[in-house]
């Protein structure tokens, strides 16, 4: 990966599930430095590692992720190239099975503009890349545990000179069955990270693709409380995608939620009714 340039890799080894095998194989290479937290915060263990790091630039890697060879070298010439630059984008190849696809739409089918581009495009550890000494960490919050790469890398572009180099860097194995992207709540997150968002683009020419994601993402998480029976959020989230710029192709969504809760009222009523054996066949017939 590094191409013969120097480097550092820092593992910040966080919580009591760890290897005590793979600590000891890390605390044994001559070219890995290894922090040790008891917290069980990868938000933290992130944004220590950030703060400990005194190289020029700085990249991340997450447990889904794999770095490719010689792209450090190609990274560090961009930057070179370009000195009016702090963070840098590179594509990546998203992995599922036997499948590999870009990350990145193509060249004539993504904006022209960066920032608009980066509001749909999909985010990871190994997207970007920092010149560290001109970036503020505090985009990394050390509390907010997901979505938290679509978070940084947005705040970091209201503030900072963001470059693009149009090369694959990095695999993403969508598939990976521990990652924390699979984990119910980080869908759930989606709202907070694009409220957020657009909060932080008011004014700006991008507010309305962060509402309009915000409004996407309270959609999609809409179904999801309906399927763990939380139909007042189900209801709250539908009609927060409503009031969304382009809000109105989701009024169809308000039928699927008045046929959800009046099935639930069904089950509710039917569970009252066991002694009941008319009344149930009415009720199962209706539901």
């Amino acid at each position: 990966m590094a191409g013969g340039l120097d480097y550092s890799t820092i593992v910040v080894a966080n919580g009591d599930r760890v290897s005590p095998a793979v600590l000891e194989w890390l605390r044994a290479r001559d070219d890995i430095r290894v922090v040790r937290l008891r917290s069980g915060s990868h938000p933290l263990a992130r944004r220590v590692g950030a703060e400990i790091a005194d190289s020029e630039f700085l990249g991340f890697l997450d447990d889904d992720d794999e770095l490719m060879a010689d792209t450090l070298r190609r990274k560090v010439a961009f930057f070179r190239e370009h000195p009016d630059v702090d963070v840098l984008v590179t594509d990546g190849l998203r992995v599922r099975g036997d499948e590999a696809t870009n990350i990145y739409p193509s060249p004539r089918e993504r904006r022209a503009d960066l920032v608009e581009t980066m509001m749909v495009a999909g985010w990871g550890a190994c997207a970007i890349t920092l010149r560290l000494n001109n970036v503020d960490l505090s985009a990394f919050d050390a509390e907010f545990r997901h979505l938290e790469w679509t978070l940084t890398t947005l705040l970091l572009a209201r503030r900072y000179k963001f470059g693009f180099l149009d090369e694959l860097t990095y695999r993403y194995y969508e598939d990976t069955p521990s990652s924390l992207s699979k984990n119910a709540a980080h869908k759930l997150a989606a709202p907070d990270v694009w409220r957020r968002l657009a909060k932080t683009y008011a004014g700006t020419r991008y507010e309305s693709a962060a509402r309009r994601r915000y409004g996407a993402a309270c959609h999609d998480v809409s179904w999801e409380y309906v399927r763990r029976g939380d139909m007042v959020q189900a209801w709250l989230q539908h009609i927060e995608s409503l009031r969304s710029p382009g809000g109105a192709t989701y009024l169809p969504f308000s039928v699927k939620l008045l046929l959800a809760a009046a099935r639930r009222l069904f089950e509710q009523c039917l569970a009252q009714l066991p002694g009941d054996p008319a009344a149930t066949s009415l009720l199962q017939r209706c539901a």
